[in-house]
């Protein structure tokens, strides 16, 4: 007996697949594609660190040319993707855990698509200080062209054996921009109310269960990540209670999991990152807490700043049912994290590292260039400076 032993309880997602244990490997920024094509660093990269955890998670995939947030970053935007895509769904399930690929659409932040020269659109067309490039507002077409883009990758992701997807509803993102009264402007039917701001993110879902329907594939897994609320400073595109009233319907449509980042919550902006125990403004119980108990028995997955055994416990301790952690990071940097815990060896567990190191553990050479400082001393992993990719931890 281990006092580590509930985080490899089996746990069950919403559609009734069991899960081997409490852990995620969350979706980090992994932007080592070939133009958008699965390469065989990013296979071994995701296998060794999919080996042991019950859930894992790629790096946000674009569905389609429009929204690449940065050049390298993953595509399931294409029917030629998907050879790539089926290696790297086999090599994620051989230890057992769930292979999902992660969706993103960039909108007004696709970088990537500016740089390749395509169009960039959003909801609307609003001057952000930090957007130096030309976009267009949403049309209808477009916003029905998206939902399209939306439904072809997920019939992708089946195709190559991906044992579900995850929506990035998160980190400044096109759903999320859609649903932040500081991102959307608009005054027809996608914006205004907070029932019409979040009519496209449901519209999302709505698309993606329509392709898993005609595939006949009820045991495939949708999860859907959220930043549970957006702030900056004074500056609020929406609360947690507004994701709340978000998630009800999201839960009312159906999800297999609920999956929180924290990077948008209050203290983001100040000294210290929150952290899996942060607590929204005006609250009392942590959002972990709050969105368990909205969930009911759909699993929530936390994380932010795990590095041990005792954090990764922590996050799921006080919590009933069918309460799950994610570890972003440390998995970078040790490979090996869950395997050393519940071969009770967390004293082994690795917490700094040099470029070297990171090579020695098949981190692909464009994760090495986002997240690590390239003097050849790093002694520990964080954001490329000046820009904010989402999606890691």
């Amino acid at each position: 007996m281990s006092k580590y032993d509930k985080l490899f309880e089996k746990i069950t997602l919403g559609n009734g697949t069991a899960v081997q244990n409490r852990f995620m490997l969350a979706p980090m920024c992994d932007d080592s594609s070939n133009g958008g094509k699965v390469t065989d660093q990013q296979v071994e990269y995701l296998r060794i660190r999919a080996a042991n955890v019950g859930v894992a998670d790629t790096g946000y995939a674009y569905v389609n040319d429009s929204g690449i947030q940065i050049q390298g970053q993953l595509s399931a935007a294409h029917d030629d993707d998907i050879p790539g895509l089926t290696k790297l769904a086999a090599a994620m399930k051989a230890g057992g855990a769930k292979a999902i690929l992660q969706f993103s659409h960039a909108g007004r932040d696709a970088m990537g698509s500016q740089k390749y020269g395509n169009r960039v659109y959003a909801p609307s067309k609003v001057d952000f200080p930090w957007v130096h490039y030309d976009f267009d507002e949403m049309s209808q077409a477009d916003i029905e062209q998206v939902l399209d883009d939306y439904k072809n990758a997920t019939r992708r992701a089946i195709e190559a054996g991906f044992d579900g997807i995850e929506i990035h509803n998160c980190n400044h993102d096109l759903l999320q921009q859609f649903f932040s009264t500081y991102s959307n402007r608009r005054t027809d039917k996608w914006g205004g109310s907070l029932e019409k701001r979040m009519a496209f993110p449901l519209a999302v879902l709505k698309s993606l269960k329509e392709a898993v329907a005609e595939a006949d594939k009820s045991d495939f897994i949708i999860g859907w990540r959220i930043s549970p609320e957006e702030r900056h400073g004074d500056s609020v595109g929406y609360d947690v209670d507004d994701m709340i009233a978000q998630t009800k319907e999201v839960l009312k449509v159906g999800i297999d999991y609920l999956n929180l980042s924290l990077n948008l919550a209050a203290g983001y902006n100040n000294a210290k990152r929150p952290d899996y125990n942060a607590v929204p403004v005006g609250h009392t119980k942590r959002f972990a807490t709050i969105f368990r108990e909205l969930a009911g028995n759909v699993p929530v997955y936390v994380g932010t700043n795990i590095f041990t055994a005792d954090q990764a416990m922590d996050a799921v301790d006080d919590e009933k049912g069918e309460s799950g952690v994610y570890v972003g990071r440390e998995m970078l940097i040790d490979p090996e994290f869950v395997l050393k815990i519940k071969e009770n060896r967390e004293d082994e567990i690795v917490r700094t590292t040099t470029i070297q190191h990171l090579k020695d553990v098949k981190l692909p050479d464009g994760f090495v260039d986002n997240y690590a400082d390239t003097d050849g001393s790093t002694r520990s992993v964080s954001y490329r400076k000046g820009i904010p990719l989402p999606g890691l931890d």
